[in-house]
């Protein structure tokens, strides 16, 4: 892999890691991400990070294709390949059309042809490139999705965020 990052077995884990990767197995993405292999190292944050991050991907208000066009907008600003790998064949059995993805990849602006997708984008966006939105963008955004989804839209950012800084640090590629 690399000197930073290689994937860990399942037979050469302690009793608490052992554990903590069952579950994580067991749970509903039915795998071990290479990306919980790296948090493995501390088994109590691995429990926290995979259970809020079952909470984003899978429990949030927002529709499927919403939320993997924000997970997707975050690996591309972070260069978080390992993400966009996992993301990109995730986004299009949510929905999310072709044209949009790979303007995506390409690091351009989509064209939009849903108000909800449109909305997102530039609020993610926004926030990612000035760390802020403005008033009349968080009023907008509120005002179509409600308090709630703009809550968990928040929290979407910044749990794929964290992970995109881990993969970025720990080097891991593109699992395939």
């Amino acid at each position: 892999m690399s000197e930073r990052f290689t994937p860990l077995r399942r037979e050469d884990l302690d009793d608490r890691q052992g554990a903590v990767f069952d579950a994580i197995a067991a749970g509903p993405r039915g795998s071990v991400p290479w990306i919980f292999h790296l948090f493995l190292e501390s088994p109590d944050l691995a429990t926290r990070i995979q259970e809020l991050g079952a909470f984003c991907r899978y429990g949030t208000s927002l529709s499927p294709d919403l939320s993997e066009l924000t997970i997707l907008i975050v690996a591309r600003h972070w260069d978080a390949e390992y993400e966009w790998s996992i993301h990109e064949s995730e986004a299009r059995k949510a929905g999310l059309a072709e044209p949009i993805i790979a303007a995506l990849r390409n690091d351009e602006r989509p064209a939009f042809d849903d108000a909800a997708a449109e909305l997102v984008y530039e609020f993610c966006t926004k926030y990612l490139r000035d760390n802020d939105v403005s008033d009349a963008l968080f009023a907008k955004a509120t005002a179509h999705f409600g308090r709630k989804t703009i809550v968990e839209l928040a929290a979407v950012l910044g749990y794929y965020s964290m992970l995109a800084m881990a993969i970025r640090i720990f080097r891991l590629p593109p699992e395939r």
